[in-house]
């Protein structure tokens, strides 16, 4: 077969030969040299093709998207003979990510990191891919654990080794004279696993370090940083204060200084990370400074937290625009929209940073301080940088609302119709997405995909929550014969949903008398409006129909008002209430679980903290303004 697809190579018939080569590499099994040569044939059909498909040629488009399929084929096949090819892995992420087929990315990573468990890299790529295509955070959080205690191990043990070997090499006179910690010493052990002497001595002399990661072959700052952003994605505040202090001294070369060990929440001035004009020994990458006050700030933590954040301030706006958001952002979500608001203006103030993406931020920040004429000329001028932006004009249509101004709100559902009739939005197609993407600004873009993995977020967060409960109510009915494993259980899976809950400052405002409305971002008050009327749908077409439930709820919120039907198909219905679930569970669920969690932690060895947990739901403002469940809660 291998011969015959030779010859007509030689003969120039391509097809051919592709067709007898694949025969030729089914039957060699143990070797993917074939699998190889057919990639390269593959991908010679697609470059040949792409200039063609750009130029909309129908016909070069199916080749190229035929031989960019085998490509992929042949890699797949490469990957299973030869598992820790590297080249090949990477040529097939590449090529899967260029086609948006991230289940398949998924699986791949999963592959790659159960061969090779502690590859930074490719918990890096697997990890943004997760976490912005697939919504499963808690994967590559896992992922990153796994290794940053992995390399902490090997930093450890590879310390304590070089100092039992610089006392039996005699060498304690070099180690009683001490060495210049800043100092470079070279490679930490040859190729044999011999340790150098004058790292050994270090080591000897200086019995709280260990092995800095850059010397290890390990994990960054920058992995710790991404790490960071999974924490805050998920709520794990705590968790991100303990890995960030962590991770930091062992990459600093300081993982045996143990007066921190277990201590990084009970440092709760952060005293082992100072702020100082130099940095000094222990000092933090800007990054992470932000991210510890971002954790402090949501942990209620406000004066360490504008300590870490002060820091921020003595920089260029446009080079840390990201951070300045970030920081912004924060505040905004903790209720201090005073303090968003002074760090949007001055975002808008910098020419750099003066754009839609800052005004839409900044619109939300002044509707939530009630200043609605502000957020109202803000959000216009979102709306005149884009006038295809449909979120924007149905969130001014809100505004509008909000003043009380019905015309106007409605003229904003007329807008999205036509916007919608214009752009062919209700049966859109692969080429006028295309279309849509080259008219859009880059902010605008970039406000869409953001809204975009903030709905997929959202609806991975509701999904999880439904699988908790599923599991919390099937260890009810052992609860309830008295079973003390089934409340362990129980009090391990309900204890994460409870610091869901007690971090959602939709609950906690700061006008503690203030009863629940609304979450704070939009996407999120329309997801649970969904679920509390069965409407929640994951196709690709949902985007759409959350938008088109959006403006019936508008419209029959400004019927009401008007006390006029809007159509003749419209029927008549009551004013929209608040949210009465969260990720999809109501909330006369989740007073069940916290009841039950806090006698299961009263029955463990928890129950002295059962107290404070009930006090804490006791105090959101979804309990707290209702009679029933204030009485069941203070009983």
């Amino acid at each position: 077969w291998r011969t015959m697809a030779l010859i007509r190579k030689d003969q120039g018939k391509t097809s051919d030969a592709i067709h007898l080569y694949t025969v030729a590499a089914h039957l060699t099994t143990d070797e993917s040299f074939l699998w190889e040569q057919l990639y390269g044939m593959h991908m010679t059909i697609v470059e040949e093709n792409a200039q063609s498909v750009q130029d909309g040629n129908t016909e070069a488009q199916a080749a190229y998207d035929e031989a960019v399929d085998q490509a992929l084929d042949c890699l797949k096949h490469i990957v299973t003979i030869s598992p820790t090819n590297k080249e090949a892995w990477t040529q097939r992420m590449q090529m899967l990510e260029a086609k948006e087929d991230y289940r398949s990315m998924a699986r791949g990573y999963r592959t790659m990191l159960r061969i090779d468990p502690y590859n930074m890299q490719t918990i890096r790529d697997a990890a943004t891919m997760f976490a912005k295509r697939r919504d499963d955070l808690e994967r590559p959080i896992e992922w990153f654990v796994a290794a940053i205690e992995f390399y902490n191990k090997q930093a450890m043990d590879l310390a304590e080794q070089a100092a039992g070997q610089a006392h039996r090499n005699a060498l304690s006179e070099l180690a009683n004279k001490g060495m210049d910690e800043n100092v470079d010493l070279g490679a930490v052990s040859d190729e044999e696993g011999q340790i150098d002497e004058e790292w050994a001595a270090y080591f000897a002399a200086n019995p709280d370090k260990t092995v800095p990661m850059d010397d290890l072959g390990g994990y960054s700052y920058s992995d710790l940083n991404m790490l960071a952003e999974l924490r805050l994605l998920r709520s794990e505040y705590e968790m991100g204060v303990v890995d960030i202090k962590r991770g930091a001294r062992f990459v600093q070369g300081r993982g045996r200084e143990y007066q921190w060990e277990d201590n990084e929440l009970v440092d709760a001035e952060d005293d082992e990370y100072p702020v100082s004009a130099d940095g000094g020994e222990n000092g933090l990458p800007i990054e992470l400074r932000i991210k510890l006050g971002q954790f402090r700030l949501l942990l209620g933590h406000e004066d360490v937290a504008k300590i870490h954040i002060d820091a921020l301030h003595t920089l260029d706006t446009a080079a840390y625009e990201d951070l300045y958001t970030d920081v912004a952002e924060t505040y905004a979500e903790v209720g201090h929209v005073e303090l968003a608001i002074d760090i949007y203006e001055q975002l808008v103030a910098h020419p750099e940073t003066n754009h839609p993406s800052v005004w839409e931020r900044l619109a939300k920040c002044y509707r939530d301080q009630g200043d609605l004429s502000k957020a109202c000329r803000l959000a216009l001028d979102v709306v005149q940088a884009d006038p295809s932006d449909i979120d924007m004009r149905l969130w001014l249509g809100e505004v509008y609302e909000d003043m009380g101004n019905v015309d106007l709100a409605y003229k904003m559902i007329s807008d999205v119709e036509e916007i919608q009739q214009a752009e062919g939005f209700r049966e859109i197609d692969r080429e006028s997405q295309i279309l849509d993407a080259r008219r859009a600004t880059a902010y605008a873009s970039r406000r869409r995909k953001n809204a975009d993995e903030e709905r997929h977020r959202y609806l991975a967060s509701m999904r999880s929550a439904e699988v908790v409960f599923k599991k919390l109510d099937l260890l009810w009915v052992r609860i309830e014969n008295g079973d003390t494993r089934a409340m362990s259980e129980y009090y391990e899976s309900a204890m994460p949903m409870y610091n869901d809950w007690r971090h959602t400052r939709a609950f906690y405002p700061s006008e503690r008398q203030r009863p629940f409305r609304r979450y704070r971002t939009v996407i999120q008050t329309n997801l649970e409006n969904d679920a509390q009327e069965g409407e929640v749908v994951e196709s690709t077409a949902s985007g759409q129909a959350a938008v088109q439930r959006q403006m019936d709820r508008m419209r029959r919120r400004l019927s009401r008002k008007q006390s006029k039907p809007t159509s003749s198909s419209a029927e008549p219905h009551t004013q929209l209430a608040p949210p009465t679930t969260f990720r999809g569970i109501l909330f006369t669920r989740w007073l069940d679980m916290f009841l039950m969690l806090g006698k299961c932690m009263a029955h463990t060895q928890y129950g002295p903290d059962a107290l404070s947990m009930l006090d804490t739901v006791f105090q959101s403002n979804v309990f707290l303004h209702d009679i029933k469940s204030k009485r069941m809660l203070k009983l």
